[in-house]
Parts: C-alpha cells; structure tokens; sequence
C-alpha cells in the first residue's frame, strides 16, 4: 500500500493528534494531501500554521474522501459522533484508549480497515511509543500504519486483549516518568541545591541512565547492584525504596489505569 499518494484525514488535533499530524508533515509528507478537523479554533489555527496541512470546518464530505482516517477525539466524544456510512476502502486509525475494535466497527459497519492504536504523548517529542493492535489487519495495512506513526514513535505489534496493559504502560506511563523526576529534583532542592540546577541534573540523569539501560545487556536488577556499593550511599536509598513499596506503587499505578482503560471501553 503506497502509503504517500494517500490522502489522510484527521479528527481532532489536540496534543496527540495534533503531534502526529505535524510530524508527518514535517518529514515531507506532502501537507496538500493531509486534512484535519478540529472544534478549537485556537488549536486549529496553531496547526495549521505548523504543519500547513488543510483546516476544515466539517468532517462529513472530506470522510468519504479519505483513504487514512485518524480518530484522535476523546471516547466520551467518540460516543457522541455521527459518520458517514459507506466508506469501505479507508483505513480507520483509532488513538483512543479503552475504544474497543468491536465499538468501532460498529461505527464504522461499511469499512474492512480497521485499526486500533495507543499512542504516548512523547510524540510531541518525536520520541513516543505507539502500540498496533494486528487482530484481523491486512499486513499492507499494518504497513501503512506504521509508517505514518514512525515519523513521531517506535511501533510495537500487539493483540488487542494486550491494549489496556499497554494504556496502562506507555500510555499513562509519560506522567509517571513525569512524577518521578519531579520528585528526584525536589530531594535535591530538600538537600540545597537550586531547583534549576536540581531539575538539570534528574533530567540528565535519567536520559543517561535509559540510554545506558538501552544499550547494555545487563537487566535493570543487574545495573542497579553495579551501582550499589556495599554499605554506600546508593544501597540506602534503595532501602528507602524499598521500605515505602516503591516498585510495589509503580505496578499498581499501571494496573489502575489499565483498569481504567477497560472501564472506559465498558461505559
């Protein structure tokens, strides 16, 4: 499937959608072939302006012209959307979390692509993770697929029984990370160092030690025992960890929102 003569159409172009968009256009996907929808009109007009791609007022009549459509709304919105029937060629590429393939294709009976993915907001970056559920999606398909989403994040293939674990993981797992190096330059600021200065040293402390996770063969276990001195400083911190059942809150912050991922697909 020849991904670059198509015609793609965004709904919605908040911080997601609006990400994805811009970056395809940024790689030199021609902005003439990508159309986008968005009720905000200041959001809109701050896509437009980046990405040059096509603003319309009304998704109806561009639908039936799209061979990509990207359904990047909220699910509570979703719900309450009406689209055009008959669209039977075009691949539907949901982002929302919880949506299941079953509710979209009943909003879409006509359309044989349909393709379920959960994005993280670190394609505002370039660097997010993008997972596709395969469950019944022609491999060209999956191609096409992946080829928009890697101008902004890795692809990972999935089954869809396999989604909410991964909105619970990648999707929400951003403001986790977030959290975390918060609270890291706050105990340097808690131990006199300039919040700048504190704020510095974590982010450059965890991309450092990511990349060093990324390229060793070591497991994290292993790479934290390298760290750890016997009776230093590092091995006393990590009792604390221990002690208040950090690794123990990390999984059960990914479980709730899993489970909140699936409850939204339930409602």
């Amino acid at each position: 499937m020849q991904t670059d003569e198509k015609k793609i159409l965004f709904i919605g172009a908040g911080n997601m959608g609006g990400a994805i968009l811009c970056a395809l256009t940024e790689s030199g996907y021609s902005a003439e072939s990508v159309f986008f929808y968005e009720p905000s009109e200041e959001q809109a007009n701050k896509i437009a302006s980046r990405s040059k791609a096509q603003k319309i007022t009304s998704f109806q009549e561009e639908f039936s012209k799209a061979d990509v459509v990207f359904l990047c709304v909220k699910p509570q919105v979703f719900k309450t959307m009406q689209f055009p029937k008959g669209q039977k060629n075009a691949i539907i590429v949901s982002i929302m979390a919880g949506v299941p393939i079953a509710a979209l294709q009943k909003a879409f009976p006509d359309c044989e692509h349909i393709v379920r993915t959960m994005p993280n907001i670190a394609v505002v970056a370039k660097k997010g993770s993008v997972a596709i559920a395969t469950d019944g999606v022609k491999e060209d398909v999956l191609q096409a697929v992946e080829f928009i989403f890697s101008k902004c994040a890795a692809t990972f293939r999935i089954l869809e029984s396999q989604m909410n674990a991964v909105t619970g993981l990648s999707g929400s797992g951003p403001a986790f990370v977030f959290q975390f190096i918060e609270a890291l330059a706050m105990g340097g600021v808690k131990m006199g160092l300039p919040r700048d200065t504190a704020m510095n040293l974590a982010l450059s402390m965890v991309h450092g030690s990511t990349e060093m996770l990324e390229k060793s063969k070591l497991n994290p276990g292993e790479l934290t025992a390298n760290v750890c001195s016997p009776a230093g400083t590092t091995i006393a911190g990590i009792q604390e960890l221990e002690n208040k059942a950090f690794k123990g809150t990390i999984m059960s912050a990914v479980e709730a929102a899993a489970k909140r991922s699936k409850e939204l697909g339930e409602n």
